[in-house]
């Protein structure tokens, strides 16, 4: 059985569809990239099929042979986590600041399952320690800002797969992370991609996607232009989409090689003295658990 087929996907927010007529599926051990540019839809699909695109769905969306399109809130609670594991984009913003990511990541068993404390913890560590997070044990007690992106972004993927989902999302899991760390996250999703894990993963970057995609789907303003084996994508792109995203990935050109631009306008620069931005008496305050 797939791990998730969607047919038809429409998205909406305030009567205008922004998704239109997405489909696709991914089989268990597959790995599918959707990419774009920014604002092609991308997120927004991927986030659909947890019940948190925030717009008005129609089509069907299938995962495990469930339907998500129109399910109640206390039905899609359950297959969060469960059946769909989700990466999301920033780990810094995405992990609780006050909390130690062992407590976060129990949470998983909290919510679903009700396991004791010392429970918990025993299997965060070891979801911790199977995504090669080092000194796993010692790391449960860390917040967020404590780690660095990479080790941000094991926690991350430790939380994701807590459960044992069939399938994983992840919404442009390497953003904001250098090219070393980028290869090692992408071990990491390599890995429960050979564990036979299905995987879903959204990126605007081709250089990122070409070691892992089995298939890509190319989407611009929320349309599926370009949909084929990731290979014959990357050497032979029929859409001009796709076109603009190949040519725009520098490996393997000659130094000083000019790459394709999308032909945005470019902003001039501030003149010097402009005020660019000003903040005064800036707080934030973030509410610490139990009320406290």
């Amino acid at each position: 059985m797939s791990a998730v087929v969607v047919e038809d996907l429409r998205v909406a927010f305030d009567g205008v569809e922004v998704v239109h007529g997405v489909s696709f599926r991914v089989e268990p051990g597959e790995c599918v990239a959707i990419v774009g540019e920014s604002g092609s839809g991308k997120s927004v699909t991927a986030r659909a099929l947890l019940g948190l695109s925030g717009g008005a769905v129609t089509g069907s969306i299938r995962v495990g042979g469930a339907e998500v399109v129109g399910a109640g809130e206390r039905t899609l609670r359950g297959l969060r986590g469960a059946g769909i594991g989700f990466v999301p984009q920033d780990a810094l913003l995405s992990l609780d600041p006050l909390r130690p990511i062992g407590r976060e990541i129990g949470d998983a068993w909290r919510l679903h399952g009700r396991l004791p404390a010392a429970e918990r913890a025993r299997r965060a560590a070891a979801a911790l320690t199977s995504v090669g997070m080092p000194e796993a044990a010692e790391r449960m007690r860390d917040r967020a800002g404590e780690l660095s992106g990479g080790l941000r972004q094991r926690a991350l993927l430790a939380s994701a797969i807590a459960l044992d989902p069939p399938l994983l999302v992840a919404d442009e899991p390497t953003t904001a992370l250098d090219v070393t760390v980028q290869a090692r996250v992408l071990e990491l999703f390599a890995e429960q991609k050979a564990r036979g894990r299905a995987l879903l993963l959204v990126s605007h970057d081709l250089a990122v996607v070409a070691g892992l995609a089995d298939r890509i789907l190319v989407l611009a303003d929320g349309r599926v232009v370009e949909d084929g084996p990731a290979a014959e994508v990357l050497r032979a792109p029929s859409s001009p989409e796709a076109r603009a995203l190949v040519a725009a990935v520098p490996a393997g050109r000659p130094r000083g090689t000019r790459l394709s631009s999308a032909g945005a306008e470019v902003l001039p620069p501030p003149v010097p003295g402009d005020v660019v931005l000003r903040a005064s008496g800036l707080r934030t305050t973030f509410a610490r658990p139990g009320g406290g």
